[in-house]
């Protein structure tokens, strides 16, 4: 059995911590809603273990490192993180260099989480194509 890696399943990630639970037993993964368990303990001990989280902010960060502009990385840099989100976007809408490239690597950067996120759990998969 493998966990398939397509735009439906990584579309999870954008998930809550614990909203998103992947099923050991037969490789899907399910919502904490739709899970019957008393609590958390009695989801691990059922064969689930929680799906890789990755919040807007962290994709940001790194597409702006990757970026690798000095000009950019002197405004980030100096950021607190409840002010990061807001001022890329401002910069986003106004600049193309910055707007041209983000979801071509968004796909990747997720991707790329996904896999490493499969290694460290041992799980099998395949990439959708």
């Amino acid at each position: 059995m493998k966990f398939v890696l397509s735009k439906d399943t990584l579309r999870c990630v954008w998930g809550d911590t614990a909203q998103y639970w992947f099923s050991r037993l037969d490789y899907t993964i399910h919502t904490s809603d739709e899970l019957s368990f008393d609590d958390e303990t009695q989801v691990i001990e059922n064969g689930f273990i929680p799906f890789l989280t990755i919040s807007n902010e962290e994709v940001i960060r790194a597409y702006v490192k990757f970026l690798d502009n000095k000009k950019i990385n002197s405004v980030f840099d100096k950021l607190e993180s409840s002010d990061f989100v807001e001022t890329f976007w401002k910069y986003f809408n106004a600049y193309p260099d910055i707007s041209s490239g983000l979801d071509a690597f968004e796909e990747k950067y997720i991707l790329s989480k996904a896999v490493n996120w499969c290694e460290e759990n041992s799980i099998d998969y395949k990439i959708e194509e």
